[in-house]
């Protein structure tokens, strides 16, 4: 564990209502978990015909941890947090306690993410891997809020896809089902519930994960969104954080927008990087500038619409390949397939079309993909990674309510990333009717925290690089990790010789990279 020198910040976030967590909730603290097999043989069988690794699925052990709803008032409604662990491989004399990792969203289970192997050998044999699901996401009381899609819908007839021509009567539209899917969040689970299902809550969850592992301080790995966690933990908790590695941070402060708008951005500058890449690599790519690239792709897409390619019985139209191309672009190490992919689209050349889209296809929907998900454990029957997601970013930020700075910012976002197009920016417009909420601070002060290490991608199309920079600089001491390549989330993955190694020597060594590390692509 690392322990570093004191890190002030002058971030400015959003307002927060109430205490620290963790202020009352002694009580709790003090727990162990009951770990038992996640899998049966049943699934473990299944899962290795799908190419899952059986011994990794076979040391899942699964259990749960309670935690009050709100943790300055712990004496009331509670919650049943599901937890998982991969227990360290290697021998007693190796072993160096728990590493919690968030694999991002919010939304996304950390259950379901451990089930695929991740970190070096020498990792994996130190630290006892912990993950969880946060509360309000699949098995930590996973919920639904009405019908997304009848608010997806709302947007398609109401042409929101083109905001230069979104009026009056299109706005009222989209702003009535908006309101309505706040309104059926707010029956579906209560207000109460959505005022404590933000980060602030899950902030004081960790910290009792923390104490329940028996460990003094946490070390943790936080992705995209995770980052967001640690970082409030680190705030919240400064003497009780240990090593810490923010891979792809968010944005701390800002409204909803302002993330949508610097996501529109970050995917330019991605597409941009790709277009060149492939006028590099394919002696016949159609992509000249950025500009042309999209306007091919939009009139690929088109295309598409009408005349799906058939993958393995699915029809792949227009949506679904705009869909893979958006998964598709983080990873760099695809692009020379994803090149020769457009330019067997120039060429009409059928035969390696199919065969490109099968690539992507199964590249964003795996092995698993046929696979019927067992039934839901009780008190998580209705889950929707959705309704966690707009519930929690709702709920971590200050929005505006007026539809109409949706529209404006619906405008600059699909001028500024066409093929992304406005939909980030609609994604945030429950946001205007949600209630009142337990919110990030407004003043994060990390005095007393160990600095982390920050890991930015200049290509990330998710989380611009820019937000890496600014983390670092609120953070002094930290130490910036840059991959000059393109991805979102890199750390443990197996993609860069480079950040893997100086991110474990880090963990394993209490060796800090520094903060002038460049890491190039191994490809």
């Amino acid at each position: 564990m690392r322990h570093g020198g004191a890190a002030a910040i002058a971030l400015t976030a959003v307002l927060i209502v109430g205490c620290a967590p963790g202020a009352d909730d002694e009580e709790f603290r003090g727990q162990h978990v009951a770990w038992a097999p996640c899998h049966s043989e049943e699934d473990l069988t299944l899962f290795t015909e799908l190419g899952g690794d059986r011994d990794w699925l076979a040391a899942l052990e699964c259990g749960t941890l309670t935690v009050p709803l709100d943790h300055d008032d712990p004496g009331g409604r509670t919650l049943d947090l599901a937890v998982v662990r991969h227990p360290a491989e290697g021998g007693a004399d190796q072993h160096q306690g728990s590493l919690v990792v968030n694999h991002g969203g919010p939304g996304l289970s950390g259950l379901a993410a451990m089930d695929t192997p991740r970190f070096s050998q020498d990792l994996r044999d130190a630290y006892d891997l912990v993950s969880f699901d946060p509360r309000g996401v699949a098995a930590s009381e996973g919920f639904a809020c009405g019908d997304w899609y009848a608010l997806d819908h709302a947007r398609r007839s109401a042409g929101a896809s083109d905001p230069l021509s979104t009026g009056a009567e299109e706005l009222r539209t989209l702003d009535n089902a908006a309101h309505d899917y706040a309104e059926s969040c707010r029956d579906a689970v209560g207000e109460d519930f959505l005022a404590h299902i933000g980060t602030v809550g899950v902030v004081g969850d960790l910290d009792l994960l923390r104490d329940a592992l028996g460990e003094d301080t946490l070390d943790y790995v936080g992705y995209s969104y995770g980052t967001r966690i640690g970082a409030l933990y680190a705030d919240t908790f400064p003497e009780r954080t240990g090593s810490m590695v923010l891979d792809s941070p968010v944005l701390l402060d800002g409204s909803g927008l302002d993330t949508a708008l610097g996501r529109a951005n970050a995917f330019s500058d991605t597409w941009g990087m790709f277009t060149e890449h492939c006028a590099e690599v394919e002696p016949d790519c159609p992509f000249t500038d950025p500009g042309t690239a999209t306007e091919f792709t939009e009139e690929a897409a088109a295309e598409l619409q009408y005349e799906p390619v058939l993958v393995d019985g699915v029809g792949i139209n227009g949506d679904m390949f705009s869909l893979l191309l958006t998964l598709a672009l983080p990873r760099d190490e695809d692009w020379d397939d994803l090149s020769a992919l457009f330019t067997a689209l120039d060429q009409d050349d059928e035969a390696a079309v199919e065969e490109g889209v099968a690539d992507l296809y199964e590249d964003a929907f795996g092995t698993y993909r046929d696979h019927e998900p067992s039934p839901p454990e009780p008190g998580a029957e209705h889950v929707d990674t959705q309704a966690a997601l707009t519930a929690i970013s709702c709920a971590d930020r200050r929005d505006p309510t007026d539809v109409w700075d949706y529209r404006d910012a619906a405008r600059v976002a699909d001028d500024v990333a066409p093929l992304l197009g406005p939909d980030p920016v609609w994604d945030q417009l429950p946001c205007a009717h949600w209630p009142e909420t337990e919110e990030i601070p407004d003043t994060p002060d990390f005095d007393g925290a160990p600095p982390p290490v920050v890991v930015g991608t200049v290509g990330d199309p998710v989380t611009p690089y820019a937000w890496a920079e600014d983390l670092n600089r609120a953070m002094p001491g930290s130490d910036l990790i840059t991959y000059s390549g393109a991805g979102h989330t890199l750390y443990g993955e197996g993609r860069n010789t480079c950040v893997d190694d100086a991110v474990d020597t880090y963990l394993l060594q209490d060796r800090p990279p520094g903060d002038t590390l460049t890491c190039h692509p191994d490809h």
